[in-house]
């Protein structure tokens, strides 16, 4: 049998990054929840925190934790089942990782009309959409948009369809950049190391991508400003100061209005998936199928690609 509140301990501690967060959310002292995780560790016969900075489940905390996050989101169900009864639901909470450009695309607008129905709060867990689904392997999110195909153990997974992505630039930065893309000439290594570029984040994106595998250019090779949010990066295209790579749907607007211009060799489609837990809350499944229905009017179709 599994003691929950040492579980909470684990889940808390992950949660807030530090023991001292962990006491003060639980009203306990650091010394009693370090007590209890060492507890749970004996009981188990091995580490499942490690002390690093930033703290860290090991493979078997992930599970344990996994399981104690689905544990309290069907507790949260039943207990707004029987809250209904009286009239006195209260909110709950799902955990979802989402890819920024799903935000940028407006996924919230879509989700908005369920969320006041069911009265479901969103906590979203914003990463790449290449890694959101370290999330889900960890048990921090009981859903998340990715583009791996792979189910991952205890967990289904839908397609989406696919973001078309583009490269988009103001006429007058590429006149100053790129000076010789009306003329059809090919994008080339030395442009590309002059040019300023808008990327997404730190880590491995699509556009670091592009350059690396079309290109040969590393990071360092060429100059670019590193915006970690989707409608920020757009708008440094649309300022003028950098080029940037963004969802076709989300440039439509400014290229049809003369505002921005398309830097066709940095196209690409990318696949999108839905994991979610193969367990699911009614209310989860609900909010996956809402998710499911935007992804068919704000996606490409996979044949299409």
């Amino acid at each position: 049998m599994f003691d929950y509140k040492l579980l909470e301990a684990l889940d808390m501690v992950l949660r807030c990054g530090s023991f001292d967060a962990a006491a003060k959310r639980l009203h306990l002292t650091p010394s009693a929840i370090s007590q209890r995780i060492r507890q749970l560790e004996e009981r188990h016969g091995e580490v499942l925190l490690r002390r690093e900075n930033p703290l860290c489940a090991t493979a078997t905390g992930e599970k344990l934790l996994a399981h104690v996050r689905q544990v309290r989101l069907l507790e949260s169900e039943l207990a707004g089942q029987l809250d209904d009864a009286d009239g006195s639901a209260e909110w709950l909470t799902l955990r979802l990782g989402v890819n920024a450009d799903s935000l940028a695309l407006g996924l919230l607008n879509a989700l908005s009309p369920l969320l006041a129905q069911q009265r479901l709060l969103l906590e979203c867990v914003v990463d790449d959409e290449a890694y959101t689904l370290d999330l889900l392997r960890s048990g921090e999110v009981y859903g998340c948009i990715s583009t791996q195909a792979n189910e991952v153990a205890g967990c289904s997974v839908v397609p989406l369809g696919c973001i078309e992505y583009i490269g988009v630039a103001r006429a007058d930065f590429i006149a100053q950049y790129l000076p010789d893309l009306p003329s059809n000439i090919p994008l080339s290594v030395e442009m590309l190391m002059h040019a300023p570029a808008a990327v997404f984040g730190h880590r491995e994106s699509l556009h670091r991508r592009l350059l690396r595998e079309r290109w040969g250019l590393l990071d360092g090779q060429y100059p670019c400003h590193v915006i970690p949010e989707s409608n920020a990066l757009f708008a440094a295209a649309q300022a003028g100061f950098a080029y940037a790579v963004v969802p076709r749907q989300q440039a439509a607007a400014a290229l049809a209005a003369g505002q921005l211009c398309e830097i066709a060799a940095l196209a690409e489609a990318v696949p999108l998936y839905w994991h979610h837990w193969a367990r699911q809350t009614r209310p989860a499944q609900s909010l996956g199928l809402a998710l499911q229905a935007f992804a068919a009017s704000h996606f490409q179709s996979p044949a299409k690609t």
